[in-house]
């Protein structure tokens, strides 16, 4: 089943090429494309590329044939219309109310309750002419969405603003515009990373995890429409797309994130995949001499020995269902494990349920992991029904459709 419709126009700037990109993956994404081009972007590209990649007629003239009603029609089947690139030209047209082609005409027709955004591409003398300026802001009072554009080096030579956003950053704010305008949307948190406890002001105690599996699951709920919200460890894997995300690195940065996050929005779920420390340094023990445990400082590399005295951490998934706002928030625990006995692992699952009251719990195990990527994951239901996926984007999928 497709996803939604999203009517992309070209115009006349030599970015158009970089529309093939998002088309492409828009498509590959699932989603419903058709195109609308001025008759200046086809000096840029070409109508069977767009028709190729789009799998849809590309539409160019206002008195095509069969199609004299393309400016109302249109219209009324998008979900969503973005102009990418836009071109100076176009731009002023539109705050103008001029409809001398296509694109502007179906500007006129626009539906304002549905999600317009313009991506501005052109030489930046010309962005920032008080004409553009006065335009874009114009627009922007109007309701549309005007993405900023990238500062780097143009077509012609200069270097400055007005050259197109990068087109995957083009593909989220598409993404989250219709997410924002979805009313099936659900809040999402996610844990991810391990964390640092720290011996001194450069050396900790971590784990094996990279946040690969929590950035996967983040990228493809977000990708379904979801507002995800992805707290992930210091320097692990970033998910592909712009996620909100925030950051920790120990134990405690982590409690007191979660706890204010959940504290303060209605989740519909929470999945809690970050891998926390069990235990945290409290002293050391240096020649039979307690000393303090501080990032502030280094300590020598002259002891012959040291002692570490650890304190036992309090699980944070217990505390989740208690911090949430919402009670009815479901909870995805992960239990990593090295046993290979079966009786052995489920009482530790059961428990988990015990003390958690998870709705489901997602196992894998350390034999399951291949040069830090794992595999094999099992979701097991509070019931007791359990489901076997060999991979992350698969555990992502399967945990979206059951939840």
């Amino acid at each position: 089943m497709l996803k939604n419709k999203i009517l992309i126009k070209i115009t006349g700037s030599i970015a158009a090429y970089k529309s093939a990109y998002l088309i492409s993956k828009l498509v590959q994404s699932n989603y419903e494309v058709k195109t609308v081009v001025t008759e200046s972007a086809l000096q840029f590209i070409g109508k069977a590329t767009l028709e190729g990649l789009a799998n849809s007629p590309v539409y160019s003239d206002t008195f095509t044939p069969g199609k004299m009603m393309s400016h109302i029609n249109l219209t009324k089947w998008a979900d969503l219309t973005i102009v990418v690139p836009a071109d100076a030209n176009t731009i002023n047209k539109f705050s103008c109310g001029i409809a001398d082609n296509l694109v502007t005409s179906l500007f006129l027709a626009h539906d304002f309750s549905k999600p317009y955004l313009i991506a501005p591409a052109m030489n930046t003398k010309m962005f920032n002419h008080p004409a553009t300026q006065a335009s874009l802001k114009k627009l922007k009072s109007w309701g549309i969405k005007i993405l900023p554009t990238d500062n780097g080096h143009l077509a012609c030579g200069d270097e400055g603003v007005g050259k197109l956003l990068d087109p995957d950053n083009i593909y989220d704010s598409i993404i989250s515009e219709l997410a924002e305008n979805n009313p099936d949307r659900k809040r999402i948190l996610i844990t991810g990373g391990g964390t640092k406890e720290y011996i001194d002001g450069v050396r900790y105690i971590t784990n094996l995890s990279t946040g690969r599996t929590a950035s996967v699951i983040a990228d493809y709920f977000f990708e379904q429409g979801d507002d995800v919200t992805l707290l992930l460890a210091e320097n692990s894997i970033a998910p592909k797309h712009g996620i909100k995300l925030h950051n920790f690195d120990t134990f405690e940065s982590l409690k007191n994130i979660l706890k204010s996050f959940l504290s303060a929005n209605n989740y519909y779920a929470v999945f809690h995949l970050a891998a926390v420390s069990d235990y945290s340094p409290k002293e050391i023990i240096i020649n039979k001499k307690a000393a303090e445990v501080s990032r502030k400082k280094k300590l020598s590399s002259e002891y012959d020995e040291l002692d570490i005295k650890f304190i036992r951490n309090e699980k944070l998934i217990n505390k989740i269902k208690e911090w949430s706002i919402n009670p009815d928030i479901k909870l995805i625990a992960f239990k990593f494990s090295a046993k290979t006995e079966s009786k052995k692992k489920l009482a530790e699952i059961n428990k988990i349920f015990s003390h958690t009251g998870a709705e489901f719990i997602v196992s894998n195990s350390l034999y399951d992991r291949n040069q830090n990527v794992q595999s094999k994951f099992e979701i097991i239901e509070a019931g007791g029904k359990s489901f076997l996926v060999e991979s992350a984007l698969e555990l992502s999928k399967k945990l979206y459709k059951i939840i």
